[in-house]
C-alpha cells in the first residue's frame, strides 16, 4: 500500500516514515513532489486540525485529478499541521509557526524564527510551551480520522542555551525538563517516542492497521 503525505518537507517525511514503521505500518510513504506534483495549499484554517484537514482534502483532490503513475485509487492520505504554542505569548506563534514574522514572498530560516521568538519572550518568568500536532488520515472527503497531540516543555532562556544538532525548526529552543535536554539533543528514536508528531502518528498507525 502507498500512503501519500501532504507536505513538501523532507524532514517531516523521514520522521513520519520512521514513526509509522516503528508502529508496524510498513507502507511506502510518498509526498507530492515524488510524483512531480506541485502542492502548496493556502493554510486558511484557524486551528491546527482545520489546516491539517484542508491539506488532506487538497491533496486527495489533486491525486484524484492528476492520477500520477505512482497513485492507485483508494490510497490513503495523511496530512498534519504543527507548531509551537508559548503560554506567555498567548499561544503564539501557534498555527503561524512556519510563517512567524515572514510574509508571502519570504519565510524566515529556522534560526531566525528561533531568535525572534526568544527576543519576543524576553525575560518572561513563564517559559511553558508545547509543540502541537494535528494529524489527519483521509480515505475520502467524507471519511477521515483526526488525532491531535502535544509535547510539553520550556523555552530556553537565551540563545546560548539553544542546543542540539538534531531535528529541525524550533527543536533547539524547547527544553524537556524530565530529560534535561532540548528536543534537538534527542536521538531520533527518543524524539519519535515522545514528540507531538510521534504520539499522533502512533494513533494514526493503529487506525491504518485496523483498516488493512
Amino acid at each position: 500500500m502507498t500512503i501519500w503525505f501532504a507536505t513538501g518537507n523532507a524532514h517531516k517525511k523521514a520522521e513520519l516514515s520512521a514513526i509509522l514503521q516503528t508502529h508496524g505500518v510498513d507502507s511506502r510513504l510518498l509526498i507530492p513532489k515524488d510524483a512531480g506534483l506541485d502542492f502548496d495549499p493556502e493554510e486558511t484554517g484557524t486551528s491546527f486540525h482545520e489546516n491539517a484537514l484542508l491539506k488532506a482534502r487538497e491533496l486527495h483532490a489533486l491525486l484524484d485529478k492528476a492520477r500520477p503513475a505512482l497513485f492507485s485509487p483508494g490510497d490513503p492520505v495523511i496530512a498534519d499541521d504543527s507548531g509551537i504554542c508559548v503560554d506567555a505569548l498567548d499561544g503564539r506563534p501557534g498555527i503561524y509557526s512556519a510563517r512567524y514574522a515572514g510574509n508571502s514572498t519570504k519565510k524566515l530560516e529556522s534560526a531566525e524564527r528561533n531568535s525572534l521568538l526568544l527576543e519576543e519572550l524576553g525575560n518572561a518568568a513563564n517559559r511553558k510551551a508545547r509543540f502541537v500536532c494535528a494529524m489527519v488520515l483521509m480515505y475520502g472527503p467524507d471519511r477521515f480520522f483526526i488525532a491531535q497531540e502535544t509535547m510539553e516543555g520550556d523555552i530556553v532562556k537565551s540563545a546560548e542555551q539553544a542546543k542540539g544538532a538534531g531535528g529541525f525548526g524550533y527543536d533547539p529552543i524547547l527544553f524537556i525538563p524530565e530529560l534535561g535536554r532540548t528536543v534537538a539533543e534527542l536521538s531520533e528514536e527518543e524524539k519519535n517516542t515522545i514528540s507531538h508528531r510521534g504520539k499522533a502518528g502512533k494513533i494514526i498507525a493503529e487506525r491504518i492497521k485496523n483498516e488493512q
